[in-house]
């Protein structure tokens, strides 16, 4: 027999949540359970048959909802919400509305088009509704009620953001008077972590892991953090995230708490999108207490080297979605990066191009002339110029130019130290990283220079530590392409050639055509005598790299002592690269 074909279709998913369902059946099960009972007889179930609706299931204190249409789903979710707010009773619901392809699997229905239905319901305002951007676009004007863009949100489960939009019950908020000026750069507050122990003496603990994290965020000058005085005005009060950025004048805030018992310690912490409401990242951490400066210290660095990237991701993906025009200078610089990650001729040239725009805007942002220094020497090692030393020498002075404005900033630093590594003054390289590491010791980016660095200078031990520093910080780095050049040229120079040939394969899988991975596995294989994968290597180098020769890579790879370097060019001259 035939296996039956799946049945799919498209449909308006609705779905429903009491807010504070637990907490409400903890304070009066009976009352709680009767008034669910009576609004689901009363309101819910007769809106929906009204509006055509059909429930597809029941979920505890949740309802999912089938419609087959958008605009009698938002308007059933309108009259319900209205109904309750109206009301004089405590039960309030979440809804999220979503329209999207349904597998049908009987009464049941399946797929994104729920799941992203749940992660709106999840999203929206007590009392709201929260729905997508296909949802708002089939709207148009036929409903008379206005729902806020709150913008991209990345959820559980689902690969694409999704865009967001919202609506409240009750009078739109008027602007808080004081309310200040958000920063161009990113922005945010470390609220004082809440003690749950219900010990006084362990608020020193709490405390102090607040103000260790605003210490060591303060150290990336890519961010405007609040100072301690301020955000510890707020300690022991009852705050909403929206009112608090406002009043602050940032767009993200992290909060936590600290519970106690006996030797263990859990520490909670969240980073919020004060604009949106949106949760960006939340980790836990259970602890030992034996050492209890190593556990605040531990804990303080797994927080801030995972709220860091993700702040500045939430930074990029904001940027992405803003037209050119609108851009403001710092924004140019995140767009930039984007493109400069790309890897490719054309992506560098447009960043370079919105990073001249930038220092023309802004001429004292030092981040611009460090993105310009990076992209400069991504053409030097792409070969994508036809004088690669121009243009090391144009990234040197572009780092030069941005620790000139900023001389504490220790991206800035790093940046000098990775241009002075191609122009071989290696002594240089290392005082800059040293400095840049004693600015900010949780900079994944200078750790993943010090792994090129120690690789060319032969010190392949110290490289690899530094490697293990870097992935530990940040192992998500757009930086990590380079990472995986200064392992590889690391094992290459310590003549594992078997190391660099694994290193560089895990690189381009991850980076197809990254040069300098072709490069260093083109020799590798070489050097081991393995001829054939060597001129297969080599022909993708040349393809990716047309023109390559010998002299060429002489001028770009920086390998520090003589001999090494001698040996680096006799790989790719037993593989047949020209002279």
């Amino acid at each position: 027999m035939m296996a039956e074909a799946t049945q799919r279709r498209l449909a308006a998913i609705l779905a429903a949540d009491v807010v504070g369902y637990s907490k409400l059946m903890a304070e009066d099960e009976a009352g709680t359970l009767a008034a669910l009972k009576m609004h689901r007889a009363e309101l819910f179930d007769p809106e929906t048959e009204k509006h055509g609706g059909r429930i597809v299931k029941l979920m505890g204190d949740g309802v999912l909802v089938e419609f087959p249409s958008v605009v009698e789903a938002v308007e059933c979710a309108l009259a319900i919400q209205q109904a309750l707010a109206a009301g004089e009773g405590k039960m309030r619901l979440r809804i999220g509305i979503n329209l999207g392809d349904v597998i049908i699997d009987g009464n049941d229905i399946y797929g994104d088009g729920v799941n992203v239905a749940a992660r709106l319901e999840a999203l929206a305002e007590p009392g709201g509704i929260c729905i997508s951007s296909i949802v708002h676009e089939s709207l148009g004007n036929r409903i008379d009620v206005d729902f806020s863009d709150a913008g991209e949100h990345q959820v559980k489960n689902i690969a694409r953001p999704i865009r967001v939009f919202r609506w409240s019950p009750g009078p739109v908020a008027k602007p808080d008077a004081r309310a200040k000026p958000l920063s161009e750069k990113p922005s945010i507050a470390v609220l004082p972590f809440n003690n749950m122990s219900g010990d006084p003496e362990q608020e020193y603990f709490s405390d102090g892991i607040a103000e260790d994290i605003i210490t060591a965020l303060s150290h990336f000058r890519e961010f405007f953090v609040i100072a301690r005085n301020t955000t510890f005005t707020y300690k022991g009060q009852a705050v909403k995230v929206d009112q608090v950025c406002r009043e602050l004048g940032v767009r993200y805030l992290l909060e936590g708490s600290v519970r106690k018992a006996g030797n263990r310690v859990r520490v909670t912490a969240q980073l919020i999108d004060g604009e949106t409401g949106a949760h960006l990242w939340a980790q836990r951490f259970d602890r030992d207490l034996d050492d209890i400066f190593a556990v605040q210290d531990e804990i303080t660095q797994a927080i801030v080297t995972a709220v860091a990237p993700e702040t500045m991701g939430a930074e990029a993906k904001r940027a992405q979605f803003k037209r050119v025009d609108d851009l403001s200078a710092w924004e140019k610089v995140l767009r930039a990066r984007w493109h400069i990650n790309k890897l490719t001729k054309e992506d560098n040239e447009t960043a370079q191009a919105l990073l001249h725009e930038a220092i023309s805007a802004s001429p004292g942002l030092a981040e611009a002339y460090s993105a310009l220094a990076d992209s400069h020497l991504h053409a030097s090692l792409h070969v994508w110029s036809d004088d690669p030393v121009a243009e090391i020498a144009a990234a040197d002075e572009a780092a030069r130019q941005a620790v000139a404005l900023d001389g504490n900033d220790a991206s800035a630093l790093t940046t000098l130290g990775m241009t002075a590594m191609f122009s071989r003054r290696y002594d240089d390289a290392f005082q800059y990283l040293d400095q840049a590491t004693r600015q900010n010791s949780n900079l994944a980016k200078a750790y993943g220079t010090l792994i090129a660095l120690h690789g060319v200078s032969g010190n392949y031990e110290a490289a690899h530590e530094a490697a293990e520093r870097a992935m530990a910080l940040s192992p998500r780095d757009s930086s990590k392409v380079f990472w995986y050049a200064g392992r590889g040229i690391s094992a290459y120079v310590a003549e594992r050639y078997e190391e660099c040939v694994d290193i560089c394969k895990e690189a381009l899988r991850e980076y197809p055509g990254y040069a300098s991975s072709l490069r260093q596995l083109t020799a590798a294989l070489a050097m081991l005598g393995r001829k054939d994968e060597a001129r297969e290597a080599l022909e993708k180098l040349l393809q990716r790299m047309p023109g390559l020769t010998i002299s060429q890579v002489a001028k770009i790879v920086p390998v520090r002592y003589a001999a090494d370097h001698e040996r680096w060019l006799e790989g790719l001259r037993r593989a047949g690269l020209p002279e």
